[in-house]
């Protein structure tokens, strides 16, 4: 009955019976009573202590677990604001380096346009040098070169 109408309910709490407003599904209210009641118990037992002393101790019990929640709460806030923060950076990061990559393949084709170019066969034909080429003699080669010279 979540649509914030209210109704009366009839719960029982250590031996007493109350009742309580509430939009909450009855079943809901029901276990939250059961489990006041259960810890109320259970720290009359263990404690030795009237049924409102225990009712006052639960109280501060869930109070205590109920702050410890807040701040765990702003906590978990705190670190998903951090990550959702680290998460925006790397989407910037991401277009940015995409835009790189868009900008670098647009090179690389240029590049390889201009080596084709260059590599293709020309319509000219390939001259030969126009002195022969020589290769760089050994030592012993040079002294057996110079010799034949000299005896011709």
């Amino acid at each position: 009955m979540n649509n914030g109408e209210k109704k009366k309910i009839r719960i029982k709490i250590a031996g007493n019976v109350f009742t309580v407003l509430s939009s909450e599904d009855d079943d809901r209210t029901y276990a939250m009573a059961e489990t006041v009641d259960r810890r109320i118990k259970e720290i009359c037992r263990t404690a030795r202590t009237s049924v409102t002393g225990a009712a006052m101790l639960s109280a501060l019990n869930y109070c205590d677990e109920l702050n410890t929640m807040e701040r765990d709460t702003l906590s978990l806030k705190k670190q998903l604001s951090a990550y959702l923060e680290e998460i925006k950076k790397l989407g910037d990061e991401n277009e940015t380096l995409r835009a790189e990559i868009v900008r670098l393949r647009a090179d690389a084709e240029i590049y390889r346009r201009r080596l084709r170019e260059q590599s293709s066969p020309s319509d000219e034909p390939v001259s030969a040098p126009a002195r022969p080429v020589r290769r760089a003699l050994s030592s012993s080669e040079s002294e057996e070169a110079a010799e034949e010279e000299n005896n011709e």
